[in-house]
């Protein structure tokens, strides 16, 4: 999966959107890159005798596949405020 598409609309937020929404793209486009490289070269999880010689412990695995998402839920709840005027949709 091509990121270059990602790329090009994270350059239009940036150009045109608010700072802070422009920053959570910008972690979004880096999310995408650890996925596109995890599904070229693998994401395995920790073995045993990594843990035992403290590469990584269990609790700083990363998981490229939920960073994204948690990336993704951001950015969606940040320009939803931004584009309602931090009023939620369908409410008065």
């Amino acid at each position: 999966m091509p990121t270059e598409p990602l790329r090009l609309a994270a350059a239009v937020v940036e150009l045109e959107g608010p700072k802070h929404i422009a920053e959570i793209v910008g972690r979004i486009e880096n999310a995408a890159h650890s996925v596109h490289v995890s599904a070229l070269w693998g994401e395995v999880p920790p073995t045993f005798f990594d843990m035992v010689d403290g590469n990584p412990a269990p609790d700083e695995y990363r998981n490229d596949h939920l960073g994204l998402l948690n990336a993704v839920n951001a950015f969606t709840e940040a320009a939803r405020a931004h584009l309602n005027d931090g009023r939620t949709p369908g409410r008065r």
